[in-house]
């Protein structure tokens, strides 16, 4: 199954805020492109489970809160920050 992934607004705007603060802005673009590569393929078997339809997934130096619609084969990611993992 390929799903369309769509980043909204704010997620997109918290990306562009973590990479122009980080260290690397290379690792949070290549975490940002293993993530989207990554919905598209496996999107209910990535992350944790929070409600139905409704995952929290840590990819290296980005976490996203993301929202599975199986009908429409689409996946939202609605959120983003940094994953804190050191």
């Amino acid at each position: 199954m390929t799903y369309a992934v769509v980043w909204s607004v704010l997620a997109l705007q918290a990306v562009t805020r973590i990479e122009q603060a980080a260290d690397d802005p290379a690792a949070v673009r290549a975490a940002q492109d293993r993530i989207d590569f990554q919905l598209r393929r496996m999107a209910r078997d990535l992350g944790e489970s929070r409600e139905p339809n409704f995952r929290l997934w840590y990819e290296d130096v980005l976490g996203v809160f993301y929202r599975i619609d199986e009908t429409a084969m689409r996946v939202e990611v609605l959120f983003a920050g940094p994953s804190r993992r050191r």
